[in-house]
């Protein structure tokens, strides 16, 4: 209901003629506020920028648009967010998490985030008034239509939605971006781990679920984080139909919030964590091969074929069912699939079944050669494979009917 009262008042705002530039009562509730000779700023619009958090889906950023229109004492926040679920983290990564554009009161949207610690910038959009108007309406337009956007990181987010109801309420306009950012010229993958560079294991999770889409590259809506949509649009423009040409943004940005907290970070990052479980495999190996150890081996290839079997179902699921980045190959399929513990539990008691070891090993080897083939394929995801790699290698190597005839030494 209240959406729909909220609705029922932008809709008459945009059909109601303009105030009279000369109306003794021009003056809204607010003593700073004055009414333009040509009313331009009857509403007006801004971008909003909030700092990252530390939840999953808070560590880019967040990006609303604030629509105002003083007279009528109305300020309102719409913001794309995903609706409250005990399963968010899940469905977040399955693709499959519900957002739908709502409409806050301005004061509660900056109470949430300054409950946070985090900070909020303004940038005032250089629309015209009918846009602004027009901007309000697909706004409303689009909360009247619910939950049904499916959270995509690509695809559907606070960037997006932002941006593109910003362009579709241009009236004869277009979007120009000018000269961009050379980060924006990133392909997928190395922009990903730009945005994630103070998040390491985030980073490591979603290029190993990004796929082929790594070495792609998203036209500019769709490839936008909050921390970098200010510097883009200050070099932007809004072109005529006859080349008149003027800023997206007008004059300097309003901290509404100060900075007062910043996601921790931690130096356990992805790589010394698998370059520290290599090295560990490396001497459980030689331990087991030269001293005769049996029992802490065979404890470390079950939990790292349960980690990988683990994996590979996670991107059997994202690849084919959640297209979390859309329907993309992904690399790590090689060395990460269901497909070694099917096996092992099907045929290991087999005497001929160290063949097997030997394959996957080939496989490995050929996956440790692909590296230069796809962005996607980076060092920390390398080390896994050649973790894999020693514990096959091992076990092919003293499981032959070969080796079975020599003692360890």
């Amino acid at each position: 209901m209240k959406n729909l009262l909220l609705s029922t008042l932008v809709a008459m705002l945009a059909i109601l003629p303009l105030p009279a530039q000369n109306a003794p009562d021009q003056l809204s509730t607010d003593s700073a506020y004055v009414l333009l000779p040509d009313s331009s700023n009857f509403v007006t619009a801004s971008l909003l920028v909030a700092s990252p958090a530390a939840p999953v889906y808070s560590v880019f950023g967040h990006c609303a648009l604030r629509m105002q229109c003083p007279i009528h004492n109305l300020d309102y926040v719409f913001t794309l967010d995903m609706m409250p679920d005990a399963a968010a983290f899940v469905k977040y990564f399955a693709g499959k998490a519900r957002s739908a554009v709502e409409a806050v009161p301005t004061a509660a949207y900056l109470d949430a985030f300054s409950a946070q610690g985090r900070s909020v910038e303004q940038y005032d959009l250089n629309l015209t008034l009918h846009e602004k108007q027009l901007l309000w309406k697909n706004l409303d337009d689009a909360i009247m239509r619910g939950p049904v956007f499916e959270f995509n990181l690509i695809n559907t987010n606070c960037v997006q939605m932002s941006m593109l109801m910003i362009e579709q309420s241009l009236i004869g306009e277009q979007f120009d971006a000018g000269t961009l950012p050379s980060v924006m010229l990133m392909n997928n993958g190395d922009l990903m781990r730009y945005y994630t560079q103070e998040s390491r294991w985030l980073q490591f999770a979603l290029i190993s679920l990004m796929g082929a889409a790594s070495d792609g590259s998203e036209v500019l809506e769709y490839k936008l984080s909050p921390s970098i949509v200010p510097q883009v649009l200050q070099e932007a423009s809004f072109v005529s139909e006859d080349g008149f040409r003027r800023p997206v943004l007008t004059g300097d940005s309003v901290q509404l919030l100060p900075l007062r907290s910043l996601p921790g970070s931690t130096s356990f990052t992805p790589l010394v964590a698998f370059a520290a479980l290599l090295l560990l495999v490396l001497i459980v190996t030689w331990l087991e091969l030269r001293k005769g150890w049996r029992k802490v081996p065979r404890a470390v290839d079950a939990l790292l074929l349960t980690a990988q079997t683990l994996l590979g179902c996670l991107l059997v699921y994202t690849t084919f069912v959640s297209c979390l980045f859309g329907t993309h190959w992904n690399w790590y399929l090689i060395p990460f699939n269901p497909l070694p513990a099917i096996i092992w539990l099907l045929w290991h008691r087999k005497p001929s079944f160290y063949k097997v070891y030997w394959l996957y090993a080939a496989v490995l080897v050929v996956f440790l050669l692909l590296w230069p083939v796809s962005v996607q394929i980076d060092l920390e995801h390398q080390l896994l494979t050649a973790t894999l790699l020693v514990r096959c290698l091992a076990h092919g190597g003293h499981r032959s009917p070969s080796a079975q005839k020599r003692p360890l030494r």
